[in-house]
């Protein structure tokens, strides 16, 4: 803790000599550049997503909570509703939205499907130092996305050169070097990019961003803390030529290679039986594209990807590799008193699971999988005060998506499944959205749930007269997909200087997947069992007042449920949560102080019948342009060191100064 602690300390120190920088060049702008536009999950359109209809949350790499993060649980846990699993391990995080677990929200890293499964670990790999931005899209997102979508869609987009390439500028380098005091985390990202107008008006571009951090034991709440001893190396490799306006070739390779000393569970606070393992984990994903825009409201995007996860461990190897293509696009077109908004699109997989050694509850199996879609959002009308009775968007929507898997014993599975949708928005003005819709969603089955027959555990005795077998999972090629059927309806609201953004949601879900565990009969096998009823809401008020150098918003998020079958409830999935935070701009733009709020009653721990304590948490951070070459930022999460639990009964994150500072040349 002292190394990180003095090396953070010393990386603020560099901050105070470069102000002297700053105030000798008045006048010179120094604000952060904008982003450029991007395709929104959950319309895979260009759309506002204040006026998009459901609840989509976007963090840039110009917040403080993205700058600074070393993990996923860094850059998510602020946000209502959206829990990260774990104990701070970054192969042991996991994600749960609206009710639904790892399996039923699809994450996706520059449009690649991140989904591979295997006992506790996590089922996405990434360095937050290569991100430009995430996207978290809340609902049932299977008419656009196919399989896992059902809680939401989290978006993961890593930077590009233009991102980086200050206007005029046609190459340069950046040198970002960050820490962690929570878990010892020293580590540095260098950058170079480019970009190079060639003779006959066409341009390359491209982007080489290397990175490398250091971390020991992780410190949680209250001061406990988890044996860790990691190293990651990152590696994001990206070109693109502009053939024209309308066409342009891009490639990329996102590799992430973490070599840690953990427990046999990652998701566990303590060891158990002293049992500490060497874990390599490596994810690659590469991708070759082509994207042609024709008009301002025209784009076709093809991709061919390689999607290849590997861990291992001494005794055992897990390595899942997807090659796919996929081919998304939209289209508007303008009929006089009728406009069309069409997105569309088709993808094709084939995914291989391959073990090795002692790995258990992966088995060697293949599957193919093949989709199509088409969503029309239809616009007709004119405001109230243009004389007409508003706007109204009529959204109809479906995909159809088929998969067939096998493994090497022959034994088959065989399931297609149609995801529609159908969505109503009435804008009375330009400022005010209502909108309501229905949308069903699903999850097919996972490789393992599907074929796993190896060992699951080694017997044991209870006491002097009785003793369990060894457990064996049982296959079960014959298990379903899991379902939903959902209405959401909620509002996007301006009002002067005040934005209202605020849905409810109502889900039921059939055919669960749950894992049965017989202890005298020495099995465990996949089954569909419970349904479910669930319901909550989503809000977001924000405050930006054009005369005060203040901005300040409050979200809120609850999600509750039952069993169908038995009426039981089912525990708050997500308890009554609020994130409040106000930012005060020092120095316009430039420096930025802000204060986060973080709260949540009490609450049921699911599966169990222990009761939480809720819980109150602040944090401070600073976000600072300090020249136009140099920036930092600082964020002091949980001040008070105040020890609190996830829903799913984790210890939280306890005090922890991270820091980023970054020269760019």
């Amino acid at each position: 803790m002292k190394r990180a602690t003095s090396c953070i300390g010393a990386l603020a120190l560099l901050l105070l000599p470069p102000l002297a920088l700053a105030q000798a060049t008045p006048g010179q702008s120094t604000a952060a550049p904008q982003l450029a536009p991007l395709v929104v999950t959950g319309t895979r359109t260009p759309t506002d997503t204040f006026f998009a209809p459901l609840i989509i949350d976007v963090i840039d790499r110009h917040d403080p909570t993205l700058a600074t993060a070393s993990r996923v649980e860094d850059i998510l846990a602020d946000q209502p509703g959206l829990h990260v699993a774990g104990q701070g391990r970054r192969n042991g995080q996991t994600l749960s939205l609206r009710g639904f677990d790892k399996s039923g929200v699809l994450v996706r890293l520059d449009g690649v499907r991140q989904d591979i499964n295997t006992g506790h670990l996590g089922n996405f790999f990434l360095d937050p130092s290569l991100l430009r931005e995430v996207q978290i899209a809340r609902g049932a997102l299977s008419s656009l996305y196919g399989s896992n979508a059902m809680g939401g869609v989290i978006s993961f987009e890593t930077v590009d050169a233009k991102d980086l390439l200050r206007p005029g500028e046609t190459r340069g380098a950046r040198l970002s070097l960050r820490g962690t005091t929570a878990n010892d985390e020293l580590g540095a990202t260098l950058s170079l990019f480019a970009k190079r107008d060639l003779a006959d008006g066409s341009s390359l571009d491209g982007l080489l961003a290397l990175g490398r951090s250091e971390s020991g034991d992780i410190r949680r709440a209250g001061g406990q803390t988890t044996p860790e001893d990691a190293s990651l190396n990152s590696l994001l490799a990206k070109g693109g030529w502009q053939l024209s306006n309308d066409h342009r070739l891009f490639t990329s390779w996102q590799h992430y290679r973490e070599d840690a000393t953990q427990p046999a569970n990652p998701q566990n606070l303590v060891i158990e039986d002293g049992d500490l393992r060497d874990r390599d984990t490596a994810s690659d994903n590469l991708q070759l594209g082509h994207r042609w825009t024709p008009t301002p409201v025209t784009q076709l995007e093809t991709r061919l990807t390689l999607s290849r996860q590997d861990i291992e461990e001494t005794a055992a190897e897990r390595t899942l590799q997807r090659l796919g293509v996929q081919s998304d696009g939209y289209h508007r077109l303008e009929h006089g008193w009728l406009s069309q908004t069409l997105a569309f699109g088709v993808e094709a997989s084939h995914a291989t699971q391959r073990p090795g050694g002692t790995a258990s509850g992966f088995p060697d199996a293949d599957i193919d999988s093949a989709a199509l879609y088409l969503d029309d959002t239809l616009t007709v009308g004119r405001y109230l005060d243009q004389g007409g009775a508003g706007e109204f968007d009529l959204g109809l929507g479906a995909r159809h998506d088929s998969y067939r898997a096998e493994d090497s014993e022959g034994r088959e599975s065989d399931q297609s499944h149609l995801s529609p949708r159908l969505r109503l928005a009435w804008r009375p003005t330009g400022d005010l959205m209502l909108y309501s819709g229905y949308a069903e969603a699903f999850r097919a089955p996972t490789l393992s749930e599907l074929y796993a027959d190896e060992r699951h555990f080694g017997g044991f005795c209870m006491g002097p007269f009785v003793c369990v077998p060894d457990n064996f999972w049982v296959p079960n090629p014959d298990l379903q997909p899991e379902t939903s059927k959902s209405w959401e309806s909620g509002l996007a609201w301006r009002f002067g200087n005040w934005g209202l953004r605020a849905s409810y949601f109502d889900t039921r879900a059939d055919d669960f997947i749950d894992t049965e565990v017989d202890l005298f009969a020495g099995t465990t096998r996949a089954v569909n069992v419970s349904r479910a009823h669930l319901w909550g809401f989503d809000a977001r008020l924000d405050w930006s007042p054009a005369a005060a150098p203040v901005t300040a918003f409050l979200g809120l998020a609850e999600v509750s449920g039952r069993d169908r079958d038995s009426g039981e409830p089912l525990g708050s999935l997500t308890p009554l949560e609020a994130l409040t935070g106000l930012d005060y701009h020092l120095a316009g733009p430039e420096l930025t102080l802000g204060w986060r709020g973080r709260f949540a009653r009490a609450f049921d721990k699911q599966g169990d019948d222990a009761t939480l304590p809720g819980y109150g948490l602040h944090d401070v951070q600073l976000a600072w342009q300090v020249t136009p070459t140099l920036s930092a930022s600082l964020k002091l999460r949980n001040v008070a060191d105040k020890e609190w639990y996830r829903p799913d009964g984790n210890l939280g994150d306890g005090r922890s100064l991270l820091a980023n500072v970054s020269l760019q040349w």
